[in-house]
């Protein structure tokens, strides 16, 4: 009876040092901040801007039009005054631009890499992004569609007769070496400016291309009218999440097999077959739709820009 009485002693008091133990450290935890209020209140009004190095922001005008653009130079172009640098032209700017920033940092600087402009082409200004983006990237008009569709052929003319002429004449560049990357449905307006203009870009760079959009319509003139063209000098890099299927796709669009049938409508062109029309199509293992991009970004940079000397 007494062992009894003394092994039940024995949990209360434990419960107690542990409770007690809590209490404690709850309580430490609570008069910490107030110890350290008055310095932190300091290193909060002290706060900068965090801004990408190197990169202005403009306003271009498209007619009644205005668009974002954010343009990042590379280390050295300051002190090579004589050189030239191809440009990298990005959709979906904000989004592009603190990816492929960040991604190309280290590689550029380091000379891993050959250096590059970088040019992100934002959204209308005063609009919502994605009724932006939906208008400008698709090729066709899709009336199940609430928001607009179908005005990639004025906003690659906003690309080819306003944004590549300011950067340009703004800064010394390869106008030989002109790279354009997009993702999503930016891939798909990629895709678009391959079968429309193929020479105003020597690189493409196209992730996750929304090739599904309006019944596959441009998949549909690709396969009808591809062959036909003439011929053809570029490189183009396809990176596709692996996961980009049902049942990880919206509305089950076989994203993978969409991008594997346009890689191999570009194969079948007699350009390919000369070697002026290079291809690569990477396959991201365990990546969906929102993963994808990124490693499609430094893939695609680095077999375009990797130095080989």
């Amino acid at each position: 009876m007494m062992n009894t009485l003394y092994h039940f002693v024995g949990l209360l008091c434990c419960g107690y040092l542990s409770l007690y133990s809590l209490v404690a450290s709850a309580e430490n935890s609570h008069n910490v901040p107030s110890q350290l209020a008055s310095q932190w209140a300091e290193v909060y009004a002290s706060a900068a801007v965090v801004n990408i190095p190197r990169t202005r922001q403009f306003t271009l005008k498209d007619d009644s039009r205005d668009y974002q653009l954010m343009v990042k130079l590379p280390k050295n172009y300051q002190q090579n005054s004589t050189h030239h640098y191809p440009v990298i032209y990005m959709t979906d700017g904000m989004y592009s631009m603190q990816v492929v920033s960040g991604a190309t940092r280290f590689p550029m600087n380091s000379n891993a890499m050959h250096q590059a402009i970088l040019v992100a082409i934002g959204y209308q200004k005063g609009s919502k992004g994605a009724s932006s983006r939906i208008r400008d990237y698709t090729p066709s008009h899709d009336s199940s569609w609430k928001l607009n569709t179908g005005e990639a052929k004025r906003h690659l003319r906003f690309i080819r007769d306003t944004v590549m002429p300011f950067v340009e004449h703004q800064y010394r560049v390869d106008t030989q070496q002109n790279t354009f990357m997009g993702n999503s449905l930016g891939g798909l307006f990629g895709a678009y400016v391959l079968l429309e203009q193929p020479a105003l870009f020597s690189n493409y760079v196209l992730g996750s291309p929304s090739l599904w959009f309006d019944n596959k319509h441009l998949l549909q003139r690709f396969i009808q009218n591809f062959n036909q063209m003439p011929a053809l000098s570029a490189k183009v890099f396809i990176g596709i999440g692996e996961l980009e299927r049902p049942p990880y796709t919206h509305n089950k669009h076989q994203m993978v097999a969409d991008a594997q049938a346009f890689y191999q409508i570009l194969q079948s062109h007699p350009s390919t077959h000369a070697g002026t029309l290079q291809l690569k199509l990477l396959v991201i293992p365990e990546a969906d739709h929102s993963m994808a991009f990124p490693t499609t970004a430094i893939h695609g940079l680095s077999w375009l820009f990797k130095r080989t000397d």
